[in-house]
């Protein structure tokens, strides 16, 4: 059969584009991955770590809140709505998030795990895409990518990669042994704080001393003040958009701590730990944190440690510190997938591998208007700092479904926004 839609990756984003499309109940769709069941980030379920989005930005809930895939309605087929409200949790933690997605991929029947899609091309002649997986061949009218970014190393550490130097998507699935080392982790971001926080509470053991190092000038909360969550409404993304992309890129720099800081509260319980430990308890100071570095180097020693080199932001000077284990919580990159090859020939997209998204989040391309590639989180250069957050996930699914079907299905009209972007009256 001929799908409306095909949905490479079964993440979040793809996920509630499959929750949407099943609502609309006017599209058949399949969704394909490469694992085995689902998972979502699963190196990084720590036991500490929670979202950076408020509960009600699930799947489905902001456009649809009557859907059997929202996030009240998990809570309350799991028979824990009362517990969870006793609670007063406004953020949840990765682990329940995680479980909520389970949970909504078992309701969704078209879901195809252990189907790593292989290549994707387009038929001229029958004006169709012919998407092939491991194990069979499907046709399609439209695609979705949404494979998701890949962990990123930086040059600087990539000959140093092994069972002690690995990036930090990997940590909760090695789970290292950390007692008695000498630990560097590498990032400023949530991630690293994340796995500074669960070493800090012995999580992995207790290393003989921990380095946290990053380029950010400082140990930076996410910036989460009213005002600026403005940003992540539908009505910047759309006035985002029409700006030129110079200026977009100006605007996505001055956006890094709404999009990427550090949650307050983690933030607060690290300063809390060091606290207690060391002038409190007056233990040995055997935490370092080192901002406004940059990694220069990381180079593997005789006795299986490592030196690793970092320029001082404002002194200018090099500094060397010693090793056992390094963790590169250096975040995660777009890069264009493999089975994409034999329709790059025909997708304009430019040196930085951005893909050229119009405002539906189709991709324009030198193919049928009527057959659309979509691109769920690759668009942050074109629609602004929100599209790699969960925060507008229903309503980018729901402007997809609508432009699929020709007609607005689902209500995203815009309100009147606090904040009038846009020039004139």
């Amino acid at each position: 059969m001929t799908q409306d839609l095909i949905g490479v990756g079964i993440g979040p984003f793809n996920l509630s584009l499959a929750a949407m499309s099943q609502d609309s109940d006017q599209l058949q769709s399949a969704f394909f991955d490469a694992n085995p069941t689902f998972s979502w980030h699963p190196g990084m379920l720590l036991p500490t770590a929670t979202m950076q989005t408020y509960v009600l930005q699930d799947l489905v809930t902001t456009v649809a809140p009557r859907s059997e895939f929202s996030f009240i309605n998990y809570l309350v087929e799991r028979k824990k709505i009362y517990r969870f409200l006793a609670t007063e949790q406004l953020i949840i933690s990765r682990d329940e998030f995680s479980d909520y997605l389970r949970w909504a991929c078992e309701k969704i029947p078209n879901l195809h795990f252990s189907q790593p899609v292989e290549s994707i091309d387009f038929d001229d002649r029958k004006n169709l895409f012919n998407v092939q997986t491991a194990t069979a061949s499907y046709q399609a009218r439209n695609i979705c990518l949404g494979t998701g970014h890949a962990p990123w190393v930086p040059i600087a550490a990539r000959p140093a990669l092994g069972k002690h130097c690995f990036h930090a998507a990997e940590i909760a699935l090695r789970e290292p042994d950390f007692n008695g080392k000498k630990v560097m982790i590498v990032g400023g971001g949530q991630s690293g704080a994340d796995i500074v926080l669960n070493t800090l509470e012995g999580h992995w053991g207790e290393p003989a001393q921990l380095y946290w190092l990053s380029r950010r000038p400082n140990f930076q909360p996410l910036d989460e003040s009213i005002f600026t969550n403005e940003y992540f409404t539908p009505e910047y993304v759309n006035y985002f958009y029409t700006l030129p992309d110079d200026i977009r890129q100006q605007e996505i720099k001055t956006q890094k701590l709404p999009s990427d800081g550090i949650s307050y509260h983690t933030l607060e319980k690290i300063y809390h730990h060091l606290y207690h430990r060391f002038d409190v308890l007056r233990q040995p100071r055997n935490v370092s944190l080192l901002p406004h570095r940059t990694l220069q180097h990381i180079h593997p020693l005789a006795n299986g440690s490592f030196q690793v080199q970092a320029k001082h932001g404002l002194d200018l000077c090099e500094e060397f510190f010693e090793a056992d284990i390094v963790i590169l919580a250096t975040g995660y990159r777009l890069g264009l997938p493999d089975y994409l090859q034999p329709l790059l020939d025909r997708i304009p997209y430019d040196r930085e591998k951005h893909l050229p998204l119009a405002e539906n989040f189709n991709l324009r391309w030198e193919g049928p208007e009527t057959n659309r590639i979509y691109a769920v989180n690759a668009g942050i250069h074109s629609h602004g700092s929100a599209e790699g957050q969960l925060t507008l996930t229903a309503w980018r699914s729901a402007k997809i479904v609508n432009h699929l079907l020709g007609y607005a299905h689902f209500d995203i009209s815009p309100s009147h926004s606090l904040v009038q972007w846009w020039p004139g009256k």
